[in-house]
Parts: structure tokens; sequence; C-alpha cells
């Protein structure tokens, strides 16, 4: 009896061993698409419809700078055929999750094919604060500052034949302030994100860039299935649609805002105040998770008095208590800009930007 038990267990064990392989080998039957982060996530499905398996790679609320995955995240990423990133220097993990999971795809990073502004952190001085009027309307003129979006670090050909110049930027917005002088604390003398005068890659928060996003990838998916490229282009030109009418609304509510100048945690937003004319008087944390030093905490206490800047905003990826401390300091009201998405409110790229466009309304009407 005990023989014919072990027996019965082993075919059992045989059936659904062989049944798990099966459908690991199956799987969904379409070919898998990785993204880094949720906002290019959302718009990369969007396009993609049901004929691709996109996978998001960062989990919502989880930072994007230094991701640290467990094995199960990675397995998740096995058999990809395509990856998409923003490059400039946010998320080059994704790549060594990639070879974790069994290989590195092709490739695209995004930061190519986009006009990018440079990242500033340096707290407006004097002149700064005198030259500009808190209470006016900005004009939104963006003048794209002669950077091409290049990014050297990816390793990998994109090859959708973009020359990463953005044809729908018509709108102005406010130019990003230059980058003279000394490297702001904790900066790394000009390399990597966080440097100051490197490109910002949060190119995404501004919806007009993000519809050079929408083109990039219909090419590059189309590219990945060529039976779906219509699907991908009638899917990509709905999209983009929604997207000026996103542009549309956000900026109908920025020209209602009396105040214009806000503090941020890191330097995040600085495609979105481009395009809705705000003003960024000072940036917390230099470089992301990396606490600033009292001398600069001394000088972004000065420029928010400068400046008189209306609040400052936390970030809910990063650790909240520098801002705490700063704006208790400052007396600023403190509330919380989310560059990055995914969580309740904010599952979608329009319901990411009109949360914290909502955010920003309450402290600035």
């Amino acid at each position: 009896m005990r023989n014919l038990v072990v027996a019965l267990a082993l075919v059992v064990a045989s059936a659904v061993g062989a049944l798990v392989a099966g459908c690991k080998a199956k799987g969904s039957g379409k070919p898998k698409v990785v993204v880094s982060i949720f906002p290019i996530y959302d718009l990369t499905r969007r396009i993609a419809g049901d004929r691709l398996e996109v996978v998001l790679v960062l989990p919502p609320g989880k930072s994007e700078h230094g991701y640290d995955p467990t094995p199960k995240e990675i397995a998740r990423l096995e058999g990809a055929r395509l990856g998409v990133a923003v490059g400039l220097d946010l998320d080059a993990w994704v790549e060594g999750i990639m070879k974790s999971a069994g290989g590195v795809p092709r490739m695209v990073h995004l930061g190519k094919h986009v006009s990018t502004l440079p990242i500033d952190v340096t707290p407006i001085g004097e002149d700064e604060a005198h030259d500009h009027d808190d209470h006016g309307e900005g004009d939104g003129h963006d003048d794209h500052d002669g950077h091409d979006g290049h990014d050297d670090h990816d390793g990998h050909d994109d090859h959708d034949g973009h020359d990463g110049h953005d044809d729908r930027v018509g709108k102005p917005a406010e130019p990003a302030k230059p980058a003279p002088g000394p490297a702001a604390p904790g900066d790394r003398a000009g390399h990597g994100h966080g440097a100051r005068g490197a490109p910002d890659p949060h190119f995404w928060l501004d919806p007009q860039r993000a519809a050079r996003v929408v083109e990039v990838l219909v090419a590059e998916l189309s590219t990945l299935d060529p039976a779906g490229a219509e699907v991908f282009a009638r899917n990509g030109a709905a999209l983009a649609a929604e997207l000026d009418e996103l542009d549309a609304r956000i900026e109908a509510r920025a020209r209602t805002w009396s105040k214009r100048t806000i503090v941020t945690f890191h330097g995040s937003f600085t495609y979105y105040a481009a395009r809705y004319g705000l003003r960024i008087a000072a940036v917390i944390e230099p470089l992301p998770g990396k606490e600033p030093t009292p001398q600069y905490v001394a000088e972004v206490l000065a420029a928010i008095r400068r400046g008189q800047a209306a609040a400052l905003f936390s970030e809910p990826q990063l650790d909240r208590r520098p801002a705490e401390v700063i704006a208790a300091e400052g007396k600023l009201p403190l509330g919380e800009l989310d560059p990055v998405g995914g969580l309740p409110g904010r599952d979608s790229y329009a319901a990411l930007l009109g949360w914290n466009t909502e955010q920003l309304a309450k402290v600035l009407e």
C-alpha cells in the first residue's frame, strides 16, 4: 500500500509539473514589452491595446532612484522582446534587472527623442527674485535651450529614425534658469541625474513632450509587431488627442493662479513649471535620497524668503522629513507632488497630471 501511495504521488507531481511548465512556456502568447516607470508604462499600454503584454518594472510607490527588485519582480520580465526606458541617467538599473531576468532585448531610450531642459538646483538669487513678478501670469514659453535630448549611456541602438526634435511644442513656456557658478552641494561635477546642468529626465510631466513620446512608442511597437501597426497608429492618435485636451485643461487652470513660486523636493518638475509658467525657487535635495548639507539648507531658506514661495512640496517616493524641517523653518505650507504615480487616484497618466495640478491649485489660487 505504501508503494502505491508513493507511486500515485509521483504521478500527480509529474502531471502538475508538466502543467506548470506548459503554462510557463505558453505564457500570454503575446510579445512582451518591459517599461521602467509608471507614466511611460501607462502610455505604452494604451498604445499596445490587447496586442502586446506590457509589464511595469518599478512598483508604484517605489523611488525610480536606485530601485532594487525582488527575485519575483525580476522573474516577471523573463522573455521580454522590447525594453522601454527614460534614459538620461534616471533608470539605468532597468537593463541590469533585465539581464538578471535572462537578457536585455532591444532597448529604446526615450530621452534621445525628446527635447530636454537642464537641471538647475541652484536656489534663486536676489537678482532673480527682483526680476520676477510672483503675481503675474507665466507666459508658458519653452525655448528648448539648445539641448537635443541625446543620451550617451544606453549602449543600444534605437532605430525609429527620429532626431529628437519636438514639433508639437508650440505654446511658449518660461525658460529654465541657467546654471552658472559652483556646483550645488552634493553635485556630481556635472555628471548624472541630479547634477546641475545635466538634462532633466522628467520630461513626461509636460503633456506635449508626452505626445512626442507617443509618436516614438508607436514606431517602436510597430517595429516589434508589424501586423499591429495600424492598431498602434490608431491608438496613438487617440492618445495624442487626449494629451492635447489634458494640456489645454491644465493651462486654463494654471492661468487662474495668482501665485507662481514653489519649492520642490528634487528637480523633477522642471518641465511642468516651464510649461505652465511656474517658478521653482529652490530644490530641497539636489541629489534624490541624499540629505542636503546645513549650508545648502540655509541657502534654500534664504531663497524661500527672497522668492516669497507659496508652498513647499515633498514627494511620496522619498523621505518626507527634510521637507518637513525646511517647511517648518521657512513657515511654508507643506504639500505633496508626485512625479511618477501609479498609486490610487494617480493610476493613469492623465490622472497623475490632474492630481498634481490639484495639489498646486490648493496653494497657488
